[in-house]
């Protein structure tokens, strides 16, 4: 099995973004700090998608979500 590397960084918006999953706009006046998910296999390309708080919260306790590259 490859190696695979796993990034959730907590970064705030510094222009308008939208949710991998359920496509919330960040405000960047009033993010929070959005979370950036990112993935990255041995032989694989590089995945990134942003995650508002909300989605964070659900997939963090487990919930299943559908992440979309942003």
């Amino acid at each position: 099995m490859d190696t695979l590397t796993i990034s959730l960084k907590h970064v705030a918006s510094r222009k308008d973004l939208q949710c991998g999953v359920c496509s919330a706009t960040f405000i960047p006046e009033e993010d929070s700090g959005s979370r950036v998910l990112s993935l990255k296999g041995a032989n694989l390309d590089g995945f990134a998608g942003v995650l508002c708080g909300g989605c964070y919260s659900k997939w963090s306790h487990g919930t299943t979500v559908a992440l979309r590259p942003s």
